[in-house]
């Protein structure tokens, strides 16, 4: 259906711009008065008497070109490390663990240069439920953080419970020292822009 209301637009767009540019051909072109005589069957024209002044067609109003911005979403970011609060082990449910992984400067952990994320996945949402217009995620689903201003490429690769229920991206970090907590009562909040879905 809207493919078809996509080819009907354009159809009309198409016979709009043929219409006016009718128009102009017959309007730029348009003579006041002509008078001719035909003497022994060659034509001879006295009298032409053209529009002097000229007159600039209307001009089209294209539609503006509108480019499909990716959209981007505001979320809480707090980070998770081994035997944090909750218990956390040092292994994500995408299989890998913290030997497997890389810790940037700021003892983050990284997958192919990747922040490692948890996120509201669709592999518990038996368990913890599903929320309308809730945005869940895959592993391997990639994104792009911004932190502070800055932008940083990220994957999710574990199942955050916490994350059911609110809007939080959880950062897996080394230890409680690298933890960072951004957005904590709606302040500081990440943008959170989804790159790549699985």
């Amino acid at each position: 259906m809207k493919r078809r209301l996509g080819l009907i637009r354009r159809e009309m767009f198409c016979l709009l711009y043929l219409l006016v540019l009718f128009l102009c051909v017959v309007r730029v072109g348009k003579i006041n008065k002509i008078t001719t005589y035909n003497v022994a069957g060659s034509s001879s024209i006295t009298s032409v008497n053209l529009e002097t002044e000229y007159v600039e067609p209307p001009k089209i109003e294209l539609e503006k070109l509108t480019f499909n911005e990716p959209q981007k979403y505001e979320y809480r970011l707090t980070s998770y490390y081994l035997n944090d609060e909750c218990n956390s082990t040092d292994c994500v449910g995408a299989g890998f663990c913290a030997k497997d992984l890389v810790a940037n400067e700021k003892g983050w952990y990284t997958y192919n240069g990747k922040l490692v994320v948890a996120a509201a996945t669709t592999y518990m949402q038996n368990v913890f439920g599903v929320k309308e217009n809730k945005l869940y995620f895959k592993y391997y689903d990639e994104l792009k953080l911004t932190i502070d201003g800055v932008e940083y490429d990220a994957i999710v690769l574990d199942t955050c419970g916490a994350c059911y229920k609110n809007e939080i991206i959880d950062l897996f970090v080394k230890d409680a020292s690298s933890a960072i907590d951004r957005g904590y009562k709606g302040k500081n909040m990440i943008t959170v822009e989804v790159v790549k879905k699985k």
